[in-house]
């Protein structure tokens, strides 16, 4: 995708159908042209379709619900039926079906998505980069074989020989990233979020961005949704690789 551009609002109208003719066709030639593109469209179309049909069918439900508790009490009254006209029957239902559509409207645009379920649909391990340089030739051995191992997905092994590595030589920021990436697939949140902490607190490194972008997703991740509405915030005004994802995430907290 083109990174200058803020897709979030243009998905939006997309979706509610409120694009003119030109901006239509200038964003479909864009998801033609970027498919990670049509790919956003596509799964914020279904988060908002999952949404829309859960909680029409609990509306639906409640309206039923209370529809029963009216009739079981007025059992008694079945000798004495009134006849409804028609048109009031046309006019009941139809105020029924707005209400209903007004609800789901309400819904999609303003429920929050709960923080696991935006975890799901964000996270994605970082691609390994066989890149390794250290002045000691058995650390960089130690790297480069953690590396393969994250590589081939064993992240088991790999977080052990990253954090071999960071027994040897603990500014090892690579090491340190991979290891809190690796801590995140085998479910050691709290461990991640300190590498990525200590990443972020290291300042002059290349991995700061990304650490901040991971340790958001660990927030949502162990549900501390104060951290991560503040750290996403964060990283949406600085204009950076994660500013449009993280606008996304902010606008559903």
């Amino acid at each position: 995708m083109n990174n200058q551009i803020d897709y979030s609002g243009l998905i939006d109208k997309y979706l509610n159908k409120k694009m003119e003719k030109e901006e239509l066709r200038w964003f479909t030639r864009e998801m033609k042209a970027y498919p990670s593109l049509a790919e956003e469209v596509r799964l914020q179309k279904e988060i908002g379709e999952a949404i829309l049909n859960e909680e029409t069918l609990a509306f639906r439900a409640q309206i039923s619900s209370l529809f029963d508790k009216k009739t079981n009490g007025n059992t008694r009254a079945k000798s004495k039926k009134i006849r409804i006209p028609g048109t009031v029957r046309v006019a009941v239902a139809s105020l029924a079906a707005l209400v209903m559509m007004g609800a789901g409207i309400w819904f999609y645009t303003y429920r929050t998505i709960e923080p696991d379920k935006l975890f799901e649909t964000y996270y994605e391990p970082y691609d390994g980069v066989m890149n390794v340089r250290s002045g000691n030739s058995e650390v960089a051995g130690l790297l480069s074989a953690a590396m393969q191992k994250y590589e081939q997905r064993e992240f088991e092994s790999a977080l052990l020989l990253f954090e071999t590595v960071l027994a040897n030589d603990r500014n090892n920021v690579t090491s340190r990233f991979y290891s809190g990436i690796s801590s995140m697939e085998t479910d050691r949140f709290n461990n991640a979020e300190m590498s990525f902490n200590e990443i972020i607190q290291h300042e002059d490194n290349l991995f700061i961005e990304h650490a901040e972008w991971y340790l958001g997703l660990c927030y949502l991740k162990t549900g501390k949704i104060e951290e991560a509405e503040q750290l996403f915030s964060a990283i949406a005004g600085n204009d950076g690789y994660y500013s449009n994802q993280a606008r996304r995430i902010t606008r559903r907290l």
